[in-house]
């Protein structure tokens, strides 16, 4: 994530080491200072709603490499527990969840729950609601919500909805070979969002988010469902929550032959010689453009016929490796 709240607290840490208008002791007191002000700073906090079997524990290890048991034929534990977080970045932190009972589990214990949800919810950096993104039932959603935040607008703001298994979207087509919705599914997904963000504003006028559709199973769209997180912790402690960051990549997903297609380089002798003259130069064109009609109709193959900088672009960008599956299956006419 360029321009990062990470890197911004790297690049002082760096620019208080090099500081030549600085003593050697004066740079020691302001780095340990301020190592100590980040060992003091609370973990931050994230309350899951949801009810059991939505994936909130998925979630959180595809968020944050967290690693946490995932329970699949129970309610997930309503008390609050720290789970330690490796970084891929190499520095370590715990991220503190609250796994809030679902409120549509048991109708006896609705007005309990709402008791629990109001004295939990203050106390988060960030609430996360988690809804199948194939269920477009949301009434006792709605009601809950006008329940809980009516006497609570301050928390608005902290609320984010995540669209979970976008996997099982209709018309259940997913390109399991490249680890992404299907033509179809986009666009389902798409409408989906956009219906669910104008029924939450119904009820709660002053949300500014929107829904986020992802698949935490697949590693899909984490990146969208986190930078709705980082909107939603209040500024001050964004940080916090930012360097405790490890997302999935989905791209590990991806089918391997696939990936060995599109990497794999293949190096040609050329005779010894008087070298051609150059070629005329080509028009511009989008570099992930495919550049014709692909013989076997594979993805594996346009990615194959991509240069090792293309390639490199492309691996390294969710949305242009996407962008680029679309094109070649409208090419192919899928």
């Amino acid at each position: 994530m360029s321009g990062s709240i990470r890197d911004r607290l790297r690049r002082f840490t760096t620019s208080v080491e090099q500081s030549d208008d600085l003593s050697p002791a004066q740079r020691a007191a302001i780095l340990n200072g301020y190592e100590e002000a980040l060992g003091t700073e609370g973990p931050p906090r994230l309350v899951l709603i949801g009810e059991a079997g939505v994936g909130k524990s998925t979630t959180v290890n595809a968020l944050f490499n967290a690693g946490q048991a995932v329970g699949h034929s129970r309610a997930t534990t309503d008390r609050a527990w720290t789970i330690p977080v490796q970084e891929v970045s190499g520095s370590n932190g715990t991220l503190e969840v609250v796994d809030m009972p679902g409120l549509g589990d048991d109708i006896a214990n609705y007005r309990r729950y709402l008791a629990l949800y109001r004295e939990v919810l203050p106390t988060a950096d960030a609430i996360v609601w988690i809804h199948p993104a194939k269920d477009r039932m949301v009434h006792l959603v709605q009601q809950a919500l006008a329940d809980i935040f009516g006497p609570s607008p301050e928390l608005v703001g902290r609320l984010v909805f995540g669209l979970n298994k976008a996997d099982e979207m209709g018309p259940h087509d997913w390109n399991a070979h490249a680890n992404l919705p299907s033509e179809q599914q986009r666009a389902a997904l798409r409408d989906r969002e956009e219906d669910f963000t104008r029924r939450i504003a119904r009820v709660l006028p002053g949300w500014r988010g929107r829904a986020v559709s992802y698949a935490a199973l697949r590693f899909y769209n984490l990146t969208a469902l986190f930078k709705e997180m980082m909107y939603a912790v209040p500024e001050q402690r964004r940080w916090v929550l930012e360097q405790r960051m490890a997302l999935a990549d989905f791209t590990t997903l991806v089918d391997r032959k696939l990936l060995r297609a599109a990497t794999a380089t293949t190096l040609a002798e050329v005779p010894a010689g008087d070298p051609e003259p150059p070629a005329p130069p080509q028009p511009v064109r989008d570099q992930w453009q495919p550049s014709g009609p692909n013989p076997s109709g594979s993805v594996a193959d346009a990615l194959a016929a991509l240069s090792d900088a293309q390639w490199r672009d492309l691996y390294s960008d969710r949305s242009r490796f996407e962008e680029f599956v679309r094109r070649v299956e409208r090419g192919n006419g899928r």
